[in-house]
């Protein structure tokens, strides 16, 4: 296969909880399952304390503007915010927050995220889309739980952090222009994403190979759609 996906940049989706008010912190490149690709950053741009200003579109089609936490791992259940900027610069004040339900998309410069619903059922999921194009990919990411110890392990609380539990839980959606959402199959991966991307033969030799796994999605819709993209695919 033909190497023809640009991978100029790292995002690595391991990092903070979803409710975190920090900036994502860079992650070493060796660090496992990371991805590479090609993604505006502009979204890191005027944050105050790792918030940014963002469009909020509402479950009841109303669009807000609020500050909430610059976070590309997505988040459940609920999306922490401040109401306006004076608010954000107070950031010893905890953050409201409303049930991610309520929330059809967020909009934050190069940042996109859009409630997850499959088949018509909302899976209480703010993910973050990837890539753009003829198909579109979305990333959620639940990060590892922290650990806590017994007491006079490690510091000296009461209770401990030792460390984090198993690696980070991915979870890939999917969409056609003019379809809905679907839910990448981790067991059935390249059954599943071979009739998906059954028009792009390459794409397909490289699932029957092995070359491509769940953790290449990027990888391999961008391809797809530089394939789809040619003028002799048209």
């Amino acid at each position: 296969m033909n190497v023809r996906f640009p991978l100029v940049g790292l995002l690595c989706l391991v990092g903070a909880g979803q409710a975190s008010a920090q900036q994502p912190a860079p992650v070493a490149s060796a660090a496992p399952d990371s991805v590479k690709l090609e993604i505006d950053t502009s979204y890191l741009d005027n944050n105050i304390h790792g918030f940014g200003k963002a469009e909020i579109l509402g479950s009841d089609g109303k669009t807000h503007f609020v500050w909430v936490p610059i976070e590309p791992l997505g988040f459940s259940k609920y999306l922490p915010f401040y109401r306006n900027e004076a608010e954000a610069r107070r950031f010893h004040r905890a953050p409201s927050s409303i049930d991610v339900d309520k929330v059809v998309s967020v909009k934050l410069n190069g940042l996109y995220q859009e409630h997850i619903v499959l088949k018509g059922k909302r899976k209480h999921l703010l993910a973050t889309r990837l890539v753009n194009g003829p198909v579109e990919l979305f990333n959620y990411t639940e990060a590892p739980q922290p650990v806590v110890g017994p007491p006079g392990v490690v510091g000296p609380s009461a209770w401990s952090i030792t460390g984090l539990s198993g690696l980070p839980d991915r979870q890939w959606f999917l969409r056609r222009t003019g379809q809905g959402l679907v839910k990448v199959e981790r067991m059935s991966f390249a059954t599943q994403m071979a009739t998906y991307f059954q028009d792009d033969p390459e794409v397909v030799a490289a699932l029957n190979s092995g070359k491509l796994n769940y953790r290449d999605m990027v990888k391999l819709v961008q391809g797809y759609n530089e394939f789809r993209t040619r003028p002799a695919a048209r």
